[in-house]
Formats: structure tokens, C-alpha cells, sequence
């Protein structure tokens, strides 16, 4: 018997979406599996966050079509098997007075039942994502007083909180020192390699090169979609970024 292909856990055909007129995403079509950890690459301007915000539903397509296991990202239950960390933490406040236990808790909001009330499989969840992350020293600060990296941890456990089949990433590691940066990508690749699918924005071509097991690089159309090795090509670089291989493979913010 022939043997069965899986289907993508991500599928976009023929995607287009214009803002003014403008068109930002400009027809193109990729698939992405299961367990896969896909970067997100391009220029400044190229459409990266759009495709992101139409992958995570809160964009629609002006032309095409985006299936995302087996539903639309714009269904509430779908998008309830996302989880999402915002580039530097959505620039939460110093001052904003939540604890770290609050905000990781407030991840599993979504998968309350009706009268709101935590069930036993939800603390399971948090604790077991508390214990993944190892933040439980954290749990009563306040998430303004944290370091960039500390509170990137936290983010990235408030999503996990909700078991998501999907991690979206927006240049999760944005202003972390190198240290804190090591440490998150250290942390994507453990989840990884426990099936959850990571797709992650990032200006990043270096890291990306080096973590991600394959990349979607766009300038308003699909530039290149596949393994890492599609990334380094110096000509097509150079065209992409303006800049050579040697200043974008040390380019770091």
C-alpha cells in the first residue's frame, strides 16, 4: 500500500495582502510540517510581520488561502492552539503591577471552561511549563522589574502554559544581551526537538542560518522557502539586504 503523506500543519496558497492600494504580500505559496522550525527572513519593510499577523488570524488576506491545522487561523479554535511571545515583551511597563505568577497563569485564560474556574489539567499545565522554563525563583516579582531576558522566559512560558501545537516568535530575542539571547535559543531547540512546530521572525540571517531547520524568506514575494542552505547564497543576499554576507553574518542589534 503506497504509504500516506502527512498534511502540512501550515498550508498558504496563492497569498496576497494589499494595504492602500499597496500590495505587501505578493502571491506566494508554502507548506510547513509538523515539528518543524521555520525562520522568517527579509528586509526591513519586505512583509515579514504581515505574514506573521495573517498566520496568527488577525490579518485576512486580500487574495489566497491560509489552512492552519486543518481550520482557518481566524477560528477562535484554532487560534487557541497558538502560542505567541511579542518582540521585548510587547514593551511592558516598569511599572505595570502584575506578578510573574500572574501573568504565567493568565496564559491558560483561553482554555477556561465556562464559569472560568482553573481544573486540575490546568494547574498541571502551568506547573509543568513553570518546571520547563525553571522560572519558579521568579514567580513572585513583578514582571516590570525583570531583566530582558528573564522576562522574554516568562513570555515564553505564558505560552507555553496554553500546550500550543504552534509557537509564533517575534524577534523573540530583540535587545537581549548575548548571554540571555544563548539562553532563549537554547530553550526554542529543546521545545523543538519535543515536536512543538516554532516559527520565528527574525532579521537575524546568522542565527537563523544556524538554528532554524529551514527558513521563508520574503521581500513582498517568496524569495526562497526550504532548508538553511537557501540562505547564504551571496547574490541573492546582497539583492535581498544590500549588504554583503560578511556585514550581515556579524549584523547583530
Amino acid at each position: 500500500m503506497p504509504v500516506k503523506k502527512s498534511r502540512p500543519i501550515i498550508q498558504a496558497t496563492n497569498l496576497t495582502f494589499a494595504r492602500n492600494g499597496e500590495e505587501i504580500i505578493h502571491h506566494f505559496s508554502f507548506e510547513i510540517q509538523a515539528g518543524d522550525y521555520v525562520g522568517v527572513i527579509g528586509p526591513n519593510g519586505g512583509g515579514k510581520t504581515t505574514l506573521l499577523r495573517l498566520l496568527l488570524g488577525l490579518l485576512e488576506p486580500t487574495q489566497g488561502n491560509i489552512q492552519i491545522l486543518g481550520g482557518s487561523p481566524t477560528d477562535r479554535r484554532i487560534r487557541k492552539k497558538f502560542g505567541y511571545v511579542a518582540q521585548r515583551g510587547g514593551n511592558i511597563d516598569a511599572q505595570f503591577p502584575a506578578t510573574v505568577e500572574e501573568v504565567v497563569r493568565s496564559g491558560r485564560t483561553a482554555h477556561l471552561g465556562l464559569f472560568g474556574r482553573m481544573q486540575a489539567k490546568d494547574e498541571s499545565a502551568i506547573t509543568r511549563a513553570i518546571d520547563m522554563m525553571n522560572i519558579a525563583p521568579l514567580l513572585s516579582r513583578s514582571i516590570g522589574k525583570l531583566s530582558g531576558g528573564e522576562r522574554q522566559k516568562v513570555l515564553l512560558t505564558r505560552a507555553l502554559v496554553g500546550e500550543p501545537e504552534i509557537l509564533f516568535l517575534d524577534e523573540p530575542v530583540d535587545g537581549l544581551d548575548p548571554a540571555s539571547r544563548d539562553e532563549f535559543y537554547a530553550l526554542l531547540r529543546k521545545l523543538n526537538k519535543n515536536g512543538l512546530t516554532i516559527i520565528s521572525v527574525s532579521h537575524d540571517v546568522h542565527t537563523v542560518s544556524q538554528e532554524a531547520r529551514s527558513a521563508i524568506c520574503l521581500k513582498h514575494q517568496l524569495v526562497c522557502h526550504g532548508s538553511k542552505a537557501c540562505l547564504i547564497g551571496e547574490e541573492e543576499l546582497k539583492d535581498l539586504f544590500h549588504k554583503d554576507r560578511k556585514e550581515l553574518l556579524h549584523h547583530h542589534h
